[in-house]
């Protein structure tokens, strides 16, 4: 399988670029897991934002994104670095994309503590990243979510 890494911020994408992104997203998140919130949001407008993707021909099959907000959420221990969305195309799992994917967000991330919301589910994933958890499971998007954190230099 040869894959093709993509490193972007929003004014560097195509609007190519943008719609694959953006359906792997929904197909996974919307049509497969049934998550009726908003996808799209203003982070992925925001210029600071960093989209990384990999693509197999024109299919978008693995997606990750950096953003970066000043303040910090209330709620994110005072972290302004998270990383969401991971996506992996049902065809593409367990192939080591996921992993690789957050390996170069972690990267991207540079000298930052990095939070993000983990599913439950997938927490153990997380954890192999060098995630670990804090504070409580709550619901988000209808699902059980844990905020996680990885601290810099760990």
């Amino acid at each position: 399988m040869s894959l093709i890494w993509e490193h972007k911020r929003i004014d560097q994408c195509t609007p190519d670029d943008v719609l694959a992104f953006c359906k792997l997203r929904t197909d996974v998140f919307f049509l497969e897991q049934a998550i009726t919130e908003e996808e799209i949001d203003s982070h992925d407008f925001d210029p600071a934002t960093e989209h990384l993707w990999c693509r197999a021909g024109q299919l978008a099959v693995g997606y990750v994104r950096v953003v970066r907000q000043e303040p910090a959420p209330a709620d994110d221990h005072g972290i302004s670095t998270s990383i969401g969305r991971l996506v992996v195309h049902a065809d593409y799992r367990r192939q080591g994309i996921a992993r690789e994917l957050m390996d170069r967000a972690i990267e991207a991330c540079g000298r930052d503590d990095v939070i993000l919301h983990a599913q439950t589910y997938i927490q153990d994933f997380y954890t192999d990243c060098g995630f670990q958890p804090v504070g409580e499971v709550f619901e988000e998007a209808g699902i059980p979510h844990i905020r996680m954190v990885k601290r810099a230099g760990s």
